[in-house]
């Protein structure tokens, strides 16, 4: 998209929203590089802000837009000559725009702003922005309710009673739950384009009705018209009979959600609670089976395909539905802006533009899903994509993979490699979907398992030599907690016409927006996803960023393994760091003296408890009753365990006397004293960024192991050692102190 097709979404949306901004009002309120008054433009010297937006009587500046620039210029850079525009003219607010993301900051500060707690994205009313006194503003008094935990708290009740009425499965209680809160959704919306919804199929008919007579109405009546009236298709009802046989539990959950008014509440919270209570019920559970992608992973994956009217997308794995609703929310947005939108162009967004397949329940999910965001929803099926593949019929495919799921020989079959691997058969079935168009574009997101299993390499192999493979973006490990820490990256493709390019691209995202904690909290500011959509497209030109690689295809080609890990190709040294095999060697010496077995643990501070103390009677089944082939650990080396080194399984012995550890862990001495062992150690368990490097080196078919060899060619920065010592002593005087109270509460004595 190029600089004034952004400046004009930009406008059109600043005329949605109320402000004025033609040149020929007297009131207007933008004023587009050349500020209202001449001293303004003194101030300046020649100075040009994209956009400058007045207060309501146009007397100040209130906020400096800066839009996506015609050459790459980093966004921090954009921000930063802001400021300097905002400071000149004494304007309170920044706003960052690249067509289809907003970034506002507090000028002063540099601080994100934030609505209720709620960090702003989109573009408020003049009137809203003008009220912003600091970075933080308090309207909640203007909805019913303000925080989504008053919608969680009534979906965990929910959740409850129907455990309690006997449906065990989660997703049966999900499908359950769901059936409810859309009909109380729907009949509160009761506007879909054509369809009108009887007054004895909405909410008010039936609520106040109780105990048998409630369920019946419901199964009987309410699903079986909705059913028709949506054009159920294909093997798939929308509405299927609620299972619940517990009438009172029923009556609960149905008096709960009468208590709320969810058209009142604002869209985001309303979706943000609703996500919010799908993960919390499958990471407690652990029995959906899914993993629900991000949605702002999914606004990314939108952000960087872009796709258009007439243009028809994909997504095999549809799972909720989440990726297609995003897209049809972007082109939706895109046909109003060009003002095309009417009842011929949303017939075709809602019939001919998204398609989607999932194999469980959830796609009935999908389905209501996509009917509350204005629909869409007639072309999904509930059906195992593997077994019905589809050949050169789709512009996008945009999806989440299943990670890692077993495959078998009749699945196999359909593709070219016949690879009884889910992974493999998810990329064949999207490569073969993709048309001839030559704009035909996917991005998929994979397991990292994907880049470097050798079952694999002769797909691999296929990507390169047809030019499809355009760059692999790489997300951070912790991305999809708390489903799992499992490192994932992005394929970006191009079709089977797509013109060949001589360079794959290759981005490292180390900061996706969101701490990497398991309760994922978002964090303000630029973030690398906003540059990479910054950068895109600019790619052609090999700019220079510092997440940014470029690899040729005869160079990924000629590896071996054909491997798409980055590091084998791309691994310098950066100033000021020194690699552990600089500063490590390893040791391999058999137990044959019979020390005391170690476990290695993240669970325990220094990594490497006593066996038996940390198992207890249980350790005896988990060592071996001959020892004599372990590796021995002698005081202050560090060993780790392989298949676990990219979720922290590091343990040093800091006791006096040599352990033990299976002879699958290796083990390390320091050689290099200018390094303390337990700095390394430290570094290891609790540096983000050697976190980071450590999850981007483990690599694997089943599970992402870390090499003793690519363990030693991990940088850490250079510290004098005073300040290792320093660190070392505050690690040693905390945990002395955790030790002493630890045993004092073991030792409380109740007469």
């Amino acid at each position: 998209m190029i600089e004034r097709e952004i400046e004009n979404l930009l406008e059109s949306d600043l005329r949605n929203k109320g402000y004025i901004i033609d040149v020929n009002n007297k009131n207007r309120q933008v004023y587009r590089q050349t500020p209202k008054t001449e001293n303004e433009i003194k101030l300046l010297n020649g100075k040009k802000p994209d956009f400058i937006i007045y207060d309501n009587e146009r007397t100040y500046p209130i906020a400096i837009i800066e839009t996506k620039k015609s050459n790459y210029i980093k966004l921090e850079n954009a921000l930063n000559q802001a400021i300097e525009y905002a400071k000149i003219l004494n304007a309170k607010i920044i706003i960052l725009y690249n067509g289809s993301k907003y970034i506002f900051y507090w000028a002063a500060t540099k601080e994100s702003l934030f609505i209720d707690n709620k960090e702003l994205d989109y573009l408020p009313t003049i009137e809203i922005l003008q009220k912003f006194n600091t970075n933080r503003l308090f309207i909640s008094n203007q909805i019913q309710i303000n925080d989504k935990n008053d919608l969680i708290n009534i979906f965990k009740e929910s959740n409850n009673k129907l455990r309690e009425a006997g449906i065990t499965i989660g997703l049966g209680r999900f499908t359950e739950f769901s059936n409810l809160l859309f009909l109380k959704l729907i009949s509160e919306k009761n506007s879909f384009g054509d369809i009108k919804i009887p007054k004895h199929l909405l909410w008010e008919s039936y609520k106040d009705k109780d105990g048998i007579e409630l369920l019946i109405y419901i199964n009987k009546i309410i699903m079986p018209e909705l059913n028709i009236l949506f054009n159920s298709t294909q093997n798939i009802d929308l509405f299927s009979e609620l299972k619940i046989q517990d009438y009172s539990k029923l009556k609960y959950i149905v008096n709960k959600l009468d208590q709320l008014n969810l058209s009142s509440i604002n869209t985001d919270i309303k979706g943000d609670a609703f996500e919010y209570f799908i993960e919390k019920y499958n990471s407690n559970n652990n029995d959906l089976g899914e993993y629900f992608t991000p949605r702002h992973i999914v606004k990314f994956l939108i952000d960087i395909i872009k796709p258009n009217y007439r243009e028809k997308i994909y997504d095999p794995f549809c799972g909720t539905g989440g990726i297609l609703i995003s897209a049809f929310e972007y082109i939706l947005k895109d046909i109003k802006y060009k003002g095309i939108l009417n009842d011929d162009t949303l017939k075709v967004l809602r019939k001919e533009t998204l398609f989607g397949s999932e194999i469980s329940d959830t796609a009935k999910i999908a389905k209501m899903n996509m009917i509350l965001t204005g629909d869409g929803h007639s072309n999904v099926k509930k059906q195992d994509s593997f077994l019905n593949p589809i050949e050169n019929e789709y512009d996008i495919v945009i999806t989440n993979i299943p990670f890692n799921l077993s495959a078998n020989k009749e699945q196999a079959e359909n593709y070219k490699y016949k690879i009884e691997k889910g992974n493999a058969i998810a990329i064949q079935h999207i490569i073969k979907s993709l048309n001839n168009n030559i704009n035909a574009r996917a991005a998929i997101i994979v397991p990292e398992s994907v880049l470097s299993d050798t079952n694999l390499k002769d797909l691999r192999l296929d990507l390169l030599k047809s030019g499809m493979l355009k760059g692999i973006i790489s997300l951070p490990s912790k991305t999809f907690l708390p489903y799992t820490e499992a490192k994932t990256s992005i394929l970006i493709l191009g079709g089977k016409n797509t013109p060949k390019k001589e360079n794959v691209f290759f981005y490292k995202v180390k900061n996706d927006g969101f701490t990497l904690t398991t309760r994922r909290r978002k964090q303000s500011g630029i973030n690398d996803l906003d540059e990479f959509i910054n950068i895109y497209s600019y790619l052609d030109n090999n700019v220079e960023n510092e997440n940014l690689f470029f690899v040729s295809r005869d160079e990924l080609s000629g590896d071996n393994n054909v491997s798409f890990l980055l590091f084998k190709y791309r691994d310098y040294l950066k100033e000021n760091n020194v690699r552990l095999g600089d500063i490590l060697n390893r040791v391999r010496i058999h137990n044959t003296n019979m020390y005391e077995t170690a476990s290695i643990t993240k669970q325990e501070f220094w990594g490497m408890p006593i066996g038996n103390d940390f198992w207890g009677e249980n350790f005896i089944s988990v060592t071996s009753a001959d020892t004599s082939n372990y590796n021995v650990v002698n005081p202050k080396c560090i060993s780790f365990n392989p298949a676990r080194a990219n979720i922290g399984s590091f343990g040093i012995n800091i006791g006096n006397k040599p352990l033990s550890v299976t002879n699958a862990y290796p083990v390390f001495e320091i050689k290099n004293k200018k390094f303390l062992p337990e700095y390394i150690y430290l570094l290891l368990r609790k540096n983000n960024d050697i976190l980071e490097e450590i999850a981007n080196r483990c690599y694997g078919t089943v599970r992402q192991s870390l090499s003793p060899e690519d363990f030693l060619k991990i940088q850490i920065p250079i510290v004098p050692i005073e300040i290792q010592q320093s660190i070392v002593k505050q690690a040693y005087d905390i945990y002395n102190k955790f030790i002493k109270y630890k045993e004092k509460l073991e030792n409380i004595n109740i007469e």
